[in-house]
């Protein structure tokens, strides 16, 4: 569902989404007509397109997806980091403990996590879910959810 951001636009778009599942349909609508075209912003496509391409992209706790991320094109390509310096094989690790991708994919919570609230907090993050506030997990910690609180 695209929203706009003010209340009665979040209020109409939990209503579409609610009529959608009451429906049986499950799919892209546009609420903000205002502002979002469905075409986008060809402008903005044209100049993302004229810069990067589509490669497969490793993803932490998700691991490879198919045509998942962006590289530079080779018009571009001297600005990239990985080609202008020597950064050899560098791979971010993944801890062992962090569940991030089950969180993502919204088949574990954050409080599943034997890290969670503990070594793995966001001031010290293990995953992408708890580095910004945005992240399920650092939302989870901001509202005060333990795994306490969290037993049925």
């Amino acid at each position: 569902m695209v929203t706009g951001f003010e209340p009665l636009d979040l209020l109409e778009g939990i209503l579409m989404a609610v009529t959608q599942l009451e429906r049986g349909r499950f799919e892209v609508e546009n609420q903000y007509v205002r502002a979002v075209r469905r075409q986008g912003n060809t402008e903005a496509q044209d100049a993302v397109r004229t810069v990067f391409r589509v490669t497969d992209r490793a993803w932490r706790g998700l691991g490879t997806l198919p045509a998942g991320g962006l590289e530079l094109t080779e018009a571009y390509e001297r600005f990239d980091a990985a080609h202008r310096f020597d950064v050899g094989g560098l791979r971010p690790a993944e801890d062992p403990e962090c569940i991030a991708g089950a969180v993502l994919t919204g088949a574990r919570l954050p409080t599943d996590c034997t890290a969670y609230g503990t070594r793995c907090t966001p001031r010290r993050p293990l995953g992408a879910p708890m580095v910004s506030a945005e992240g399920t997990c650092a939302a989870f910690h901001a509202a005060g959810r333990t795994k306490e609180a969290s037993l049925p």
